[in-house]
C-alpha cells in the first residue's frame, strides 16, 4: 500500500494557517478527549468523554493556535436512528463553534478490536448529519497505536475481515496513527498530523467545510421551540406539585417501598445505590435475580428490589421465563406490596415506538394494568445532559417518549452523577410521596397474580411459544447470563436450529408454511418489528427498491421469521455486550 502522505492531492504551495479549526468525531470510548489532549499537550488533565455536548478547546502547537471542537459520541454498534435526538442535533452544532467552519475533521477510530461493517455504517450515518461533503475535509485518526505489534495499519486496512479500506477511501485515503500514552513532551506524532492536515486544507486552497446554514438554522430553531415547551411543561408540573403540598395532602412516610424496573443494563443497580447511599448492588453485571436491600436514608426506612432487565430490542413475547417470573417475584420481595414502581431509561439513545410498545406490554402482561399510576420514570446517565433539560429530551424525541410520560402521570426523575446523590435522592422520595397521597398503595389484582402460571387476564390472553423456540429463548439467557461474547456465533446457530425445527413441526402438522413465531394478530409480531430491523444494517435499504425488489424482499420475509430474528438477535447481543463493557468501564 502507498503511504498515506502520497494520497494527498499535489497542490500549489500556500503560507501555512495560524489559526487552524478542527472538529473531532467518533463513537463513545474511540478516544477523541484523549486525542486532544495528545494535540494540546496537556496529558489526561481533561476528561470529557462521553458528554452529550460538544466542548470547545484552544492552545498553542508549534506556534500555531489550533482549536479543537470534542463532539458527542455515539453508541458504536448502533445506527444514527438509536441515537437520542438531541446527540445528532449537537453533532450538527458543533460547526457553530468554530465559524465561518471547520478546515478539517479528525475521524478517531480505536484500533482494539475488528472495525467491522456495522462500525462502518454507524459511522457513515452519524458523520453524515454534518453533510454529505464532510468526507472532502476529513482524516482518519487511528487511536490505541501501541496495540499495533503483529500488524501495521496498512496490514489491517488491507485486511478482508476489515472495513478500514473502505472508511480510509472514503477520506481520499487519510489517515493517522495516534499512540495517546506517548509523553506530552514527544510530539513528533503531533507535528506529523499538522503537516497532514496542512496538505488537506491546502488541498482546498484553504477553503473552510461548507457548513449547511439552513439545516443549521433549522436545528437551532428546533432546539430552542423544544426548550421553551420543555420549560412551559416542567412549569405546569411544578405548579401542580405545590398544589398539592399546599392543600396538606402529601404527608411525610416513615417507610418507603420501591421496585426497580426496566430493560437489560438501564441503570437499576447503579440507581439502587444511589437512592439507599450504599453499595448494595453491583452495577454493570446483569442481574439474575430479584434482590431487596434496606437502609435509612433522610429518616425513612427504605426498601428498594432490584429486578432482572428484559431485552431492550426483542418483543415482550421472547423475554425468558426466568425473567418474568422473577419480575414477579419481585413485587412480592417489598415485604409488603411497593409503593412505587421505578420504570428506568438511559438518556443517551433514542425512544422509538418499538420501545414504548414492548414497555406497555411488559409493565400490563405481568404487573397488571393498574402499574401506571404507581409508576415514576427514572432517567439514568442524566450527567450527560449537561445544559440540556430532560423536558427538552421529551420533546425531541416525540410521541413515543411523551405518550409513556403522560401514562405515568408526568411523574420522572433524572439521576446523574453519584456524588451528587444527596439531592436527588430527596426529591425522588417527595415525589413518591406526591404519589402515594393521591393514590391508593400498589397491589396487583387477583387476576393479574395468577397472570404468571395461567397466562389468562380477563380477555388477554399470553402468547405461547412453540417448545422450541421457547428452548431457544432459553438457551439465549443461559449464554447471555455467562457474558461470554464468543459463545454469540454458537447462540445464533441454536437459535436457527430450534426454530427450523419449530417450522418443521408445524408444516407436518397443518399447512405447509413458515412458521409464524409471532402468532396471529398480535402487536408485536415481527412483521410489525420493522423499524428494528430497518435500523439494522443488515436489513437496511429495502423501502428504497423498486417494485420488483420489494417482491423479492417480501418472499424473503415469508421464508423464515426465524432466521431474521436470529440474524437480528446476534447483532443485538453484540450491541448488548457492547454497552455492558462501556457501562463496567465508565459508570456515571
Amino acid at each position: 500500500m502507498m503511504s498515506s502522505k502520497s494520497h494527498f492531492k499535489v497542490c500549489q504551495k500556500l503560507p501555512l494557517l495560524t489559526d487552524l479549526q478542527i472538529i473531532v468525531l467518533g463513537y463513545n470510548r474511540s478516544g477523541k478527549t484523549a486525542t486532544i489532549n495528545t494535540v494540546l499537550g496537556v496529558g489526561e488533565s481533561h476528561h470529557g468523554e462521553g458528554s452529550a455536548h460538544s466542548d470547545k478547546r484552544e492552545g498553542v502547537v508549534e506556534g500555531r493556535k489550533v482549536t479543537l471542537i470534542d463532539t458527542p459520541g455515539w453508541w458504536k454498534l448502533y445506527s444514527a436512528t438509536q441515537t437520542a435526538e438531541y446527540i445528532k442535533r449537537e453533532l450538527v452544532l458543533s460547526t457553530s463553534l468554530c465559524p465561518p467552519g471547520p478546515h478539517s475533521f479528525l475521524l478517531v477510530v480505536e484500533l482494539d478490536s475488528p472495525f467491522t461493517e456495522i462500525e462502518y455504517t454507524s459511522v457513515v450515518e452519524h458523520c453524515e448529519h454534518l453533510g454529505a461533503n464532510i468526507w472532502e475535509h476529513t482524516i482518519v485518526l487511528f487511536t490505541k497505536g501501541d496495540l499495533l505489534t503483529d500488524k501495521t495499519i496498512e496490514e489491517r486496512i488491507k485486511s478482508q475481515e476489515e472495513k478500514l479500506d473502505q472508511l480510509v477511501a472514503r477520506c481520499g485515503g487519510r489517515y493517522q496513527v495516534f499512540d495517546n500514552k506517548t509523553k506530552c513532551d514527544d510530539q513528533s506524532q503531533v507535528k506529523t498530523l499538522l503537516d497532514k492536515l496542512d496538505e488537506l486544507i491546502a488541498s482546498d486552497h484553504h477553503h473552510p467545510f461548507e457548513v449547511d446554514h439552513i439545516k443549521l438554522k433549522d436545528i437551532e430553531e428546533a432546539k430552542k421551540v423544544d426548550k421553551e415547551r420543555g420549560l412551559i411543561n416542567k412549569e405546569r408540573i411544578l405548579e401542580e406539585r405545590q398544589r398539592i403540598k399546599i392543600n396538606g395532602e402529601v404527608l411525610s412516610l416513615p417507610e418507603i417501598r420501591m421496585i426497580l424496573v426496566g430493560w437489560v443494563l438501564s441503570g437499576k443497580s447503579y440507581a439502587g445505590n444511589i437512592i439507599l447511599n450504599g453499595d448494595h448492588f453491583t452495577p454493570g453485571k446483569v442481574t439474575e435475580k430479584a434482590e431487596s436491600r434496606k437502609s435509612k436514608v433522610f429518616g425513612r426506612n427504605l426498601t428498594v428490589v432490584d429486578t432482572p432487565g428484559w431485552w431492550k430490542f426483542l418483543p415482550a413475547k421472547y423475554t425468558p421465563t426466568r425473567v418474568k417470573a422473577e419480575l414477579r417475584r419481585g413485587v412480592f420481595l417489598c415485604g409488603k406490596y411497593p409503593q412505587a414502581i421505578l420504570l428506568t431509561l438511559t438518556v443517551e439513545t433514542s425512544f422509538h415506538e418499538e420501545r414504548r410498545r414492548m414497555i406497555q406490554e411488559m409493565l400490563e402482561m405481568y404487573l397488571g394494568e393498574d402499574v401506571w399510576r404507581h409508576t415514576i420514570i427514572l432517567f439514568t446517565w442524566g450527567n450527560l445532559l449537561k445544559d440540556t433539560t430532560i423536558e427538552e429530551v421529551f420533546e425531541s424525541e416525540g410521541k413515543a417518549l411523551q405518550w409513556l410520560i403522560q401514562k405515568c402521570g408526568n411523574r420522572y426523575h433524572v439521576f446523574g452523577e453519584r456524588a451528587q446523590g444527596s439531592n436527588q435522592v430527596e426529591e425522588l422520595l417527595e415525589k413518591m410521596e406526591e404519589m402515594v397521597a393521591g393514590n391508593c398503595v400498589f397491589c396487583p389484582s387477583a387476576e393479574s397474580c395468577m397472570y404468571t402460571e395461567t397466562g389468562i387476564r380477563g380477555n388477554r390472553v399470553e402468547e405461547r411459544n412453540d417448545p422450541q423456540t421457547e428452548d431457544a429463548i432459553d438457551i439465549v439467557d443461559r449464554e447471555w447470563l455467562r457474558t461470554d461474547k464468543n459463545l454469540i456465533e454458537e447462540v445464533q446457530k441454536q437459535w436457527i436450529a430450534a426454530t427450523d425445527a419449530a417450522r418443521k413441526q408445524k408444516s407436518n402438522t397443518s399447512r405447509n408454511e413458515p412458521p409464524n413465531l409471532q402468532g396471529e394478530g398480535h402487536s408485536t409480531d415481527i412483521d410489525n418489528y420493522g423499524e428494528t430491523f430497518q435500523d439494522n444494517p443488515l436489513y437496511r435499504g429495502t423501502a428504497d427498491k423498486p417494485q420488483s425488489e420489494k417482491g423479492d424482499h417480501s418472499l424473503q420475509r415469508q421464508q423464515s421469521n426465524g432466521e431474521m430474528l436470529a440474524f437480528h438477535l446476534k447483532d443485538m447481543l453484540g450491541n448488548e455486550w457492547r454497552r455492558r463493557d462501556y457501562s463496567e468501564e465508565a459508570s456515571p
